[in-house]
């Protein structure tokens, strides 16, 4: 529980806390963490951030969450101050305010050694004050049907190789919900994924995803955390469509960041179409998912082909039609 990033001593009962949650007494775990986190304490308030956001032994309240990640980091929590940071460049659960969090992360390069990285490519991003692009790369149309465009270029080198780094050992075999609260194997994808979950979501990779909504059109705030796909040999996504039936908020355009061309297959394939795409590295692939009705577009239904050699990655974002993120 405690950092080895944190100025403070661990609190001897934070090893209570969590001799507690280990015996399934979650319960009295979090009284007394909250206990300590009333105090102040520096690990009892990060603790309580986490629990907040992620739910489980309570219930999840992001925007109560990051309350306790700020005075986590006040109080001297290292991870505790990048993850507030990364809100706070983000405005996810709570104000945003781009220009004190890209101010903040010079001092924050002791906690993290990538954030000297990170400040060196944000400098390189042509970035107006509020941290959206300043111009936009022209598309190039691919089809009317599906509604298809390629940026091509639209990533750098060096951003796709940062997208890469954040996946390293992180990727796990892709899952689908499975109606009871928990998880199984995604029964038409055996590739691999790591979600950049919002508290993950640092200013460089934030940054990524607003030039995805310029280019889309849309808001930010209107799409989905950032997920990055590896497909290695053998692996594919078979014919699927992005468009989900059950959702009120609907998935109306994908977004596909190449990260790689050094592979062959894994072309991407519009099955109902003669589309089939095969991107070079930092292209952006956008395709609209919904027809003008909002109803689902057939030409839309596409699959990931198999990869003959090599290594596939893509970083993928979902784009719904209203506001998503908490």
């Amino acid at each position: 529980m405690a950092s080895q990033f944190n100025p403070h001593q661990p609190h001897p009962m934070m090893a209570r806390a969590e001799a507690l949650a280990n015996a399934g007494r979650a319960e009295e775990a979090m009284l007394l963490i909250r206990q300590l986190a009333a105090q102040g304490q520096p690990d009892a308030l990060f603790v309580l951030a986490r629990n907040l956001w992620s739910g489980g032994a309570i219930a999840s309240d992001p925007v109560a969450a990051r309350v306790q990640f700020d005075l986590a980091a006040k109080a001297g929590h290292g991870p505790a101050r990048i993850l507030s940071t990364n809100l706070l460049a983000s405005g996810i659960a709570g104000p945003r305010d781009w220009p004190a969090a890209i101010a903040r992360m010079a001092g924050e390069v002791a906690i993290d050694p990538r954030r000297k990285l990170q400040i060196e490519l944000l400098k390189k991003m042509a970035l107006t004050a509020s941290g959206d692009p300043e111009v936009c790369r022209k598309p190039e149309r691919l089809a009317e049907a599906p509604d298809a465009v390629r940026y091509p270029g639209f990533a750098t080198a060096a951003e796709c190789a940062y997208l890469l780094d954040v996946g390293g050992k992180n990727y796990r075999p892709a899952q689908i919900n499975d109606g009871r609260g928990g998880t199984r194997l995604d029964p038409i994808r055996n590739s691999d994924e790591f979600t950049i979950q919002w508290l993950l979501e640092d200013p460089v990779v934030h940054a990524i995803n607003r030039r995805i909504a310029a280019v889309a059109q849309s808001d930010a705030d209107c799409g989905e955390a950032l997920q990055l796909l590896r497909y290695r040999p053998g692996q594919q996504y078979r014919s699927h469509f992005d468009f989900n039936p059950q959702l009120d908020n609907q998935r109306v355009l994908t977004a596909l960041i190449y990260l790689n061309h050094d592979y062959k297959g894994g072309e991407t394939n519009f099955v109902k179409t003669t589309l089939k795409f095969k991107a070079r590295k930092g292209d952006l692939l956008l395709f609209r998912n919904t027809l003008p009705d909002g109803a689902v577009d057939p030409a839309s239904e596409h699959c990931g082909m198999p990869v003959i050699s090599g290594t596939k990655y893509v970083a993928s974002r979902w784009i719904r039609e209203r506001r998503f993120v908490p």
